[in-house]
Order: C-alpha cells, then structure tokens, then sequence
C-alpha cells in the first residue's frame, strides 16, 4: 500500500517536527481496536506493573528467539518508575503500554528490529516511558480504553514512541497526525503562546513607560 503523503491541514503544522526515520508498523485501526479490547486487570491500580512487563518479554521472547530480553539495569528502572510507589495513572498507562506492545501484529513485524537500533531493553522503556510518565499524567489512561479521542492519541503516541509509523502514512503525514490529536503536543503549544503573550504585554508594557518617560522630559524643558 504507497504511503499516505496528503497533508494532514493546519493543525500539522503546530510543534517541531520529529527528523528521526521511522519503520513502517501496523496499521492504526489494528491498535485502536485492540485498546478497546484492553483487559480490566491491565487497568488494575493493584497490578504489579514491573511483573507484567517481565511476562510481556518472556513471552515475546518466544517470537523472536535470542533477542527480546531485559536486563538488570532495566528491570531495575521499571521497579523505580512503574512500581508500587508510582502514580495510578503511571501505572495504568504502562500497562496498556505493555498490552500493546503484544499486539501479533506488532511483534510479527519483518523490520522490527530496526526500529530498536539500542536493542529490545531500551525500546520497551522508552515506549513504556511515553505512555506512562508523558501521555498518563495529562490524558486519564481510562479514556484510551473508552473514548475514541483517547484511543487515537494513545495509538499514535505509542508508535511514535516505538520509532514506527501507521501503515499506509508517511513520516511527516504520521508526526502531523499526532500532532493534531496531542494533548502533550497541544499543552505544549498552549505554554508558548501563553509565553508571547505574556512577552508582547511586557515589551507594550515597557514602550509605554519609555513614551511616558519620554514626553515628561520634554514638558519640563519647556
């Protein structure tokens, strides 16, 4: 199928525009739809996150002999930032960051392995990462799970967090579609605008006063 190169309109112009190539992965309906089909324990608050992960590789270990693994360093890193001490939402958003993950599609992948150039270890956290500690703390994990929004924005931020893209888009159609449905994006655009606003008020704010300066000066000349 040739990749979609339409432009996505206006809104795929806001935020920098990610440079790094990225493989081709499923398609986007594939991850939509298994998101509604997220099982209630993965959204458990009592769900041990760091197991989960470990059960995720073992099995995906079994599709990819030799290579999807985790050492030490990162069992350790999820027990520190997905533990039972991380927060609700941290822990929910890693988990479906795992259930994705599973996808058959995804891990039947010919190419997969390119876009893991650091290995199978620093793939999964930094995939984990995103869902867990920048998409959980600003759009509620639950809503992955019931709202298409959700749905769309946890698909796409999870695959750009996995160097792929939806099958069919191309780079710059596929990081112009996230960025229209972002809410990380969006806030992140919202913080720059609230900041030249707040920059235009001070420079009219200090013009202002040299005028006022300004035409004093020249009264008591006269």
């Amino acid at each position: 199928m040739p990749a979609d190169t339409t432009s996505a309109g206006p809104a795929g112009s806001v935020g920098p525009r990610s440079s790094r190539p990225t493989v081709e992965g499923p398609a986007l309906a594939v991850l939509v739809q298994r998101l509604t089909l997220t099982p209630p324990d993965v959204l458990d608050p009592g769900v041990h996150v760091p197991a989960l992960v470990g059960d995720a590789v073992d099995l995906l270990a079994l599709s990819v002999p030799g290579w999807w693994q985790l050492d030490a360093h990162a069992r350790t890193a999820l027990d520190r930032t997905c533990g039972a001490g991380a927060p609700a939402a941290s822990r929910a958003g890693a988990g479906i960051a795992v259930w994705l993950v599973r996808a058959p599609e995804l891990t039947r992948l010919p190419h997969l392995r390119e876009a893991a150039p650091d290995g199978p270890a620093a793939w999964l956290l930094a995939v984990v990462d995103a869902l867990a500690h920048d998409l959980a703390p600003v759009r509620d994990p639950q809503t992955w799970v019931s709202s298409p929004e959700g749905r769309e924005e946890a698909a796409r931020a999870f695959l750009r967090a996995a160097r792929l893209r939806p099958a069919g888009e191309s780079d710059a159609v596929a990081e112009d579609r996230w960025s229209a449905v972002s809410t990380v994006e969006q806030r992140r655009v919202d913080r720059e605008m609230a900041e030249e606003v707040r920059r235009s008020e001070e420079l009219a704010k200090a013009l202002a006063a040299k005028r006022a300066a300004e035409a004093a000066a020249q009264y008591a000349n006269y």
